[in-house]
């Protein structure tokens, strides 16, 4: 009996992408292990040298995405993207050139993000799957650069490409594109829309970042109440994830949402709880936030010594982080 999927096809699956729901990177390429049933029994195609070495460096930068180390997960993808243009793995290679994108928009450099974006989104013979996370990436930079039109446009483009199991990231994409319009009703129901696509594709990570757009809505609107019951939603969603940045995030969020309403004490104890969790995690990007987030809660108690012990803090993670 022949399998569901030759070798080549498995090759090429290898390195399309997958959904990282530890982590806010949108795409890695590693490896998918289909074990296909034939009459001798399951049986699984064999990946070349070559194409595992890609996979591992993937795997690699991940991981270091992970922990905050971006210069690192830079490298890696890099190598990958090296390797796979050394083999002509086209979806391989749009899949690296979106990752090093992402990397580059995490570091703040926008320019090089467009570059490799750019590339990865005029590359021919890719699958509408890649072309649409490169538009759905394009966008987020425009975003980034304040662009709302053009941001708007080419989520539109990311969802005339394929929607998908994914349509509910764009349209929470869209949401915050809402947000920076100043348009929270209008916001508020492209969410909605978002969290009913993601329940109904089973995309929890997604689930819970409609959630969290949710309930940042609502603190905008002076909702508090509302927003709190979200954000705890999202928590929950996220601690069954294990994924920490998420749920440093929230907490951060349960603690802006104390602040706005005076209570001081809550505040401080939210941002506690993110910063024990991004610590304890070695998210140093999430560590230098909950610091800053600690420092803004003390000075507007009155604490000005616990304030400025915190900014302290900080500077000494900040050094540190250049070494």
């Amino acid at each position: 009996m022949e399998t569901a999927m030759n070798k080549d096809g498995a090759v090429e699956q290898q390195s399309s992408r997958v959904k990282v729901t530890t982590v806010r990177l949108r795409y890695c390429a590693i490896a998918l292990f289909f074990m296909f049933i034939g009459c001798g029994g399951p049986s699984a195609p064999t990946l070349s040298a070559i194409h595992e070495k890609a996979i591992e460096h993937n795997q690699k930068a991940a991981k270091a995405v992970e922990e905050g180390s971006y210069d690192r997960a830079l490298a890696h993808y890099m190598e990958a993207l090296k390797i796979n243009r050394s083999i002509e793995n086209t979806q391989g290679i749009a899949v690296n050139l979106i990752n090093i994108s992402v990397i580059h928009q995490k570091k703040g450099n926008l320019p090089n993000a467009r570059e490799f974006i750019d590339i990865a989104f005029s590359m021919p013979d890719i699958n509408n799957d890649v072309r649409s996370d490169a538009a759905y990436e394009k966008a987020r930079i425009y975003l980034k650069e304040k662009n709302i039109t053009k941001a708007k446009d080419w989520v539109s483009k990311s969802l005339s490409l394929n929607k998908g199991m994914f349509e509910g990231s764009r349209w929470n994409l869209m949401g915050r594109i809402n947000i920076a319009e100043g348009k929270y009703d209008e916001a508020l129901k492209t969410a909605n829309a978002a969290l009913k696509l993601n329940i109904e594709n089973k995309q929890r990570g997604e689930e819970a970042n409609s959630l969290a757009l949710i309930a940042e809505i609502n603190a905008k609107k002076g909702n508090y109440p509302e927003s709190k019951a979200y954000y705890m939603k999202a928590l929950e969603i996220d601690k069954e994830l294990g994924n920490s940045k998420k749920i440093a995030m929230s907490l951060r969020g349960l603690g802006m949402l104390s602040l706005k309403q005076g209570d001081f004490p809550d505040s401080v104890m939210f941002y506690m709880r993110a910063y024990d969790v991004s610590s304890s995690a070695g998210d140093t990007e999430g560590v230098l936030e909950a610091l800053d987030s600690l420092s803004d809660a003390y000075r507007k108690s009155g604490d000005e010594k616990k304030s400025d012990e915190m900014l302290k803090k900080k500077a000494v993670i900040e050094k540190e982080k250049k070494k």
